[in-house]
């Protein structure tokens, strides 16, 4: 009897022992099946990143026929997610007199080419939109480049953000294009308002253009307003300050700026009048400083007016 309790005694020890075993392995089991699972998810990124088109063609919208010998590549404000011409089928430079006897090149935006910028999902950092401005300075590069290639003569327009893109462009390639016209635009962005942006804060300057309102900082957030309205300012505001960050006068120091029109309003209250040390480092690199009396929105109608008298050639 003994001998029968003893042996049921061991298999009862046995059956626990294995079945704490395979308990063991299937929890094991489990999770490993979960890590794999977990591995198998979508992987989430905050936005998809401009990657450049090999076809160099893709990165403008065109208007005119390719075998003119003028080629004219207009940079918009913004920055945008939708440019001028993709909007209306209109651009401002169409009122350049003999308009129709260029070929009219309406050059992308990182955040034109590449909407999804406006669409970050966690974060947009300065890093990235440091990254996303080299993108649009290098758009510029390999459109001007791909029209010299082919004996074109290149004129470059830039208004606003695009007029902070030429010197960004100018200080990190070659100058290929024959003419540069800028329009609102400076070469030592005012660098409190840089601050502001880099704090995701929009900034005026006062009437006289010269001295930056301050905002007020405590202020609350519109509650009426949608969370894609801040996403989208927070992107602009940094793409802005990547480029206003540079002191364009120092790093454009040995570069011959000659081939350049600069226009600028003395009421500009989006990105301020240039101050006297500015306009003296272009007068000293021999570009033609041009002041109109006009805000930010209206200086181009004073540069066609010139181009259209001769005072300003293309």
């Amino acid at each position: 009897m003994k001998h029968i309790t003893f042996y049921l005694f061991g298999a009862a020890c046995t059956f626990l022992i294995l079945g704490c075993e395979f308990s063991k392995t299937s929890n094991e089991n489990s999770i490993a099946e979960n890590t794999i699972l977990q591995h198998k998810k979508p992987i989430k990124h905050n936005y998809a990143p401009t990657v450049l088109s090999k076809d160099t063609t893709k990165l403008w919208l065109a208007e005119g026929s390719i075998e003119k010998d003028t080629v004219l590549i207009l940079g918009d404000g913004g920055p945008k997610n939708l440019l001028d011409y993709e909007f209306n089928g209109k651009i401002a430079m169409a009122y350049l007199p003999n308009f129709k006897n260029y070929y009219n090149v309406n050059l992308h935006q990182a955040t034109t080419y590449n909407k999804e910028i406006f669409n970050w999902e966690d974060e947009f950092t300065l890093d990235m939109a440091q990254k996303e401005t080299a993108n649009t300075s290098e758009m510029m590069y390999r459109s001007i480049k791909y029209f010299k290639d082919r004996g074109k003569y290149v004129v470059v327009v830039g208004h606003s953000y695009s007029a902070f893109v030429i010197p960004n462009y100018l200080a990190n390639y070659p100058s290929l294009a024959d003419k540069y016209i800028i329009t609102g635009g400076r070469f030592k962005a005012d660098s409190l308002q840089t601050v502001y942006q880099l704090k995701d804060i929009n900034t005026i300057f006062e009437e006289d253009g010269k001295s930056l309102w301050i905002p007020d900082e405590n202020r609350p957030p519109n509650p009426n307003r949608p969370r894609k309205y801040f996403k989208i300012r927070t992107a602009k505001n940094l793409l802005k300050a990547a480029l206003g960050q540079h002191d364009y006068t120092k790093l454009l120091k040995d570069k011959n700026l000659s081939n350049i029109t600069f226009f600028y309003g003395n009421k500009d209250r989006n990105v301020g009048v240039p101050t006297s040390y500015e306009l003296d480092f272009l007068r000293s690199k021999n570009v033609q400083v041009i002041e109109t009396d006009s805000d930010h929105y209206n200086i181009w109608k004073t540069a066609i007016d010139m181009i259209k008298s001769g005072d300003v050639s293309l």
